[in-house]
């Protein structure tokens, strides 16, 4: 059964770009809260506020392609409907997961966690490759940070 003027198909994809625009705007007030600074100064949620800003652009301009879309009677799927479930609650619980220990870890050890269960658990890489690049992709920010002279968390190892 359709709804007047489009296909039940698409009703996942609209809800899921919905609460992406809702998530990201929540996220962006909670950001401007902590203090946004300045560009050559940026406070705590300088660069949160420009993620969330960005997941709602993107969420808005899918929200706008799928409800302008033509209907496709419902033999089509749509990508967020064929997804796999499980790996999106993995990636949103590690990302939750990496926010909660940032202050308590530091940034090295809830990054290299953070990306271990995402290379390992969701990318199904081997361990070896799991371990390097994140050791990389962390050691890389720690040395981006110096030289942009941005400090990130330190946990209590001091790393």
């Amino acid at each position: 059964m359709e709804h007047a003027g489009r296909s039940r198909a698409k009703d996942p994809e609209l809800y899921a770009s919905a609460f992406l625009c809702a998530f990201a705007a929540a996220a962006s007030v909670g950001a401007y809260r902590l203090g946004l600074g300045s560009v050559h100064n940026p406070g705590p949620g300088f660069m949160p506020f420009a993620a969330a800003t960005l997941l709602a652009l993107m969420a808005l301009g899918q929200l706008v392609r799928v409800a302008m879309a033509p209907d496709e009677g419902s033999g089509g799927a749509t990508a967020f409907a064929t997804s796999r479930w499980g790996v999106v609650t993995i990636v949103l619980g590690t990302l939750f997961g990496a926010g909660f220990m940032l202050e308590r870890a530091g940034f090295s050890i809830a990054t290299f966690l953070m990306l271990v269960v995402l290379f390992g658990v969701v990318a199904r890489k081997r361990w070896w490759v799991t371990l390097l690049w994140a050791a990389l992709v962390v050691a890389a920010a720690r040395l981006l940070s110096r030289a942009l002279g941005m400090p990130l968390p330190e946990g209590p190892l001091g790393i």
